[in-house]
C-alpha cells in the first residue's frame, strides 16, 4: 500500500507538463463548475432578494436601484461560501459523465490509475481554491462590511461610507469592567460611544458605575464627556461635564477584543491576535477563523477525491446511483463535521490548528483510502 501512494505522487508532476487528455479532464470541470456555480448563486440570490427586497425599499430615500446595490454586495458572500460544495457537485458530474460513457475504462486500459485520473481536476480545484482566497480577501470580506453597515442603517441611501468601527466592546480594566457600544478609530484618535465602566472592589462587588456619552483617546490620554458616576452604596449621581480618565487600557484592545473575524482582512486580524496575545487574552476564536479563511478555500481540493467514489469500480461493482450518494454523504459530512470542528474551537474546547485542519485531513485521508481499496 505504501509503495503505491509513493508512486502515484509522480502523476502530480504532470500538473507542470499536461497533456490533451489532461486539458481535456480539466475543461470538462471548469465548464461544470462555471454552470453549476452561475445557476446555483443566481437561485439562492434570487431567493434572498425576494426576502429582502420589501426590507431594501423600505429604507429612507430607496430606489429601485438599490436592489442591484443589495445584489452586488450578497453575490460575493454567496460566492465565497458555496464555492467548495460547487466543486463536489462538478467533480461528481464531470467523473460519474466518464464512467456512463466508459472513458474511465478506456484510461485505464491505457495505463492511467485512479489517481492519476482525477490529478486534472484536482490541479484546477487548486487554482480554484488560490482565487477564492484572493477574491475572498478582496471582494468578499469589504462587501460584508459595507452591507453589514447599511443594514444597521436600515437600508437607507446616501449614507457614509462604513468607519473603522466596532460594537459591543467589553474589557477588563483590572478588576473593572468597561463596556462601550461602539469604538470607531480615526488616524490616531479613538472615539468609543456610550461608555460604561464598572468599578469593582477586591471582592469583585459593584461600589459605582461611571457613564458617559462619550471617550476620546488622544495624546496619549484619555477623556469621558458627559459624565454621570452613580454611587451604589449611597445612590448619589454625580454629573461632570467631562473627566480624565484613568486607566491602563490600550486604545487598540478596544477594536481587537470586538473585531469581526469575516469582516476583516487578514493582515488585521493578525494584529488583533497579536494584540490581543501580548495582553494575555484568549484569541482561540479569532485564531481558529483566521486558519479557516485558508482552509475554506483550499476544502475545493478535497473534493475531486471524495468525488472519487462516483467514478472508479463501476465497471465491477455498478450502482452508480449509490456510488453518487455516497460521494454526496461524504461532501456533506465534510462541510458539517468541519463547521462543528470550528464552533468547537472558537469556544476554546479544541485548540485551534486542530479545529481548522482535523477535518480536512481526516476527509482528506478517506478519500484516498476509498480510491486506493476501489483500485484494489
Amino acid at each position: 500500500m505504501v509503495e503505491r501512494v509513493i508512486s502515484y505522487g509522480g502523476h502530480f508532476g504532470k500538473i507542470f507538463n499536461p497533456g490533451s487528455m489532461d486539458v481535456y479532464l480539466a475543461k470538462i470541470f471548469v465548464v461544470r463548475y462555471a454552470i453549476i456555480l452561475a445557476g446555483l448563486i443566481a437561485t439562492l440570490q434570487m431567493l434572498d432578494l425576494l426576502a429582502k427586497s420589501e426590507e431594501v425599499l423600505a429604507g429612507e430615500g430607496a430606489v429601485y436601484g438599490d436592489l442591484w446595490r443589495y445584489v452586488t454586495l450578497r453575490v460575493p458572500h454567496l460566492i465565497s461560501l458555496f464555492s467548495p460544495f460547487v466543486a463536489l457537485l462538478a467533480s461528481i458530474l464531470t467523473l460519474s459523465v466518464l464512467n456512463v460513457n466508459s472513458e474511465i475504462i478506456i484510461m485505464k486500459a491505457s495505463g492511467w490509475s485512479a489517481f492519476r485520473i482525477i490529478t486534472p481536476l484536482m490541479a484546477v480545484s487548486l487554482l480554484i481554491g488560490a482565487v477564492s482566497f484572493v477574491f475572498s480577501e478582496m471582494v468578499t470580506v469589504p462587501a460584508r462590511a459595507e452591507l453589514r453597515n447599511w443594514e444597521e442603517n436600515n437600508f437607507a441611501a446616501d449614507i457614509p461610507p462604513a468607519p473603522d468601527s466596532v460594537y459591543n466592546a467589553w474589557v477588563t480594566d483590572g478588576q473593572n469592567l468597561v463596556k462601550a457600544e461602539s469604538a470607531s478609530r480615526n488616524g490616531s484618535i479613538l472615539l468609543l460611544d456610550q461608555v460604561t465602566q464598572y468599578i469593582r472592589n477586591s471582592e469583585k462587588d459593584i461600589t459605582n458605575i461611571i457613564k458617559a456619552d462619550f471617550a476620546v483617546h488622544r495624546d496619549a490620554g484619555w477623556k469621558l464627556y458627559g459624565v454621570k458616576d452613580f454611587d451604589v452604596n449611597t445612590h448619589e449621581i454625580k454629573v461632570l461635564e467631562n473627566l480624565d480618565w484613568e486607566t491602563s487600557i490600550p486604545p487598540e484592545r478596544f477594536i481587537s477584543l470586538a473585531i469581526i473575524a469575516d469582516q476583516v482582512n487578514l493582515p488585521r486580524l493578525r494584529r488583533a491576535i497579536n494584540q490581543l496575545q501580548s495582553e494575555g487574552h484568549d484569541t482561540s476564536n479569532l485564531y481558529t477563523m483566521l486558519l479557516q479563511k485558508y482552509v475554506s478555500p483550499l476544502s475545493t481540493l478535497l473534493m475531486p477525491l471524495l468525488a472519487g467514489l462516483a467514478a472508479f469500480g463501476l465497471h465491477r461493482g455498478g450502482n452508480l446511483l449509490g456510488r453518487i450518494l455516497v460521494s454526496l454523504s461524504l461532501g456533506f459530512g465534510f462541510f458539517v463535521v468541519n463547521n462543528l470542528f470550528v464552533a468547537l474551537g472558537q469556544y476554546g474546547a479544541v485548540p485551534p490548528i486542530i479545529a481548522a485542519w482535523l477535518p480536512f485531513l481526516l476527509f482528506g485521508l478517506a478519500g484516498i483510502s476509498f480510491i486506493l481499496l476501489t483500485e484494489e
